[in-house]
């Protein structure tokens, strides 16, 4: 489960990547009893339910700020066009 979630936090784009290049290179000695990445891919359907557990529990409340774009707003009166603002008028 360490693995997986230093991936998430490692910026690599694909596992596969980094286990053969990162792990097997750098993180040996952190664990003597690595696994081939074949293996590793099969246990990784055991480590679901812990690490939803825990990402759960490592939520961060919200603080009630939230940024929603979308690109087009339907307006019903033709008037209220122009008192639509986008996020890049509102940041202006």
């Amino acid at each position: 489960m360490t693995i997986v979630i230093a991936f998430h936090q490692s910026g690599y784009q694909d596992f596969k990547t980094y286990y053969i290049y990162f792990v097997y290179r750098y993180l040996t000695n952190k664990f003597p009893e690595l696994v081939s990445y074949t293996r590793m891919l099969k246990l990784m359907k055991y480590v679901l339910v812990p690490l939803f557990s825990y990402l759960t529990h490592r939520q961060v409340r919200p603080i009630g700020i939230a940024f929603v774009y979308s690109s087009k707003l339907q307006v019903y009166h033709t008037l209220h066009i122009p008192l639509h603002l986008g996020f890049e008028e509102m940041v202006k």
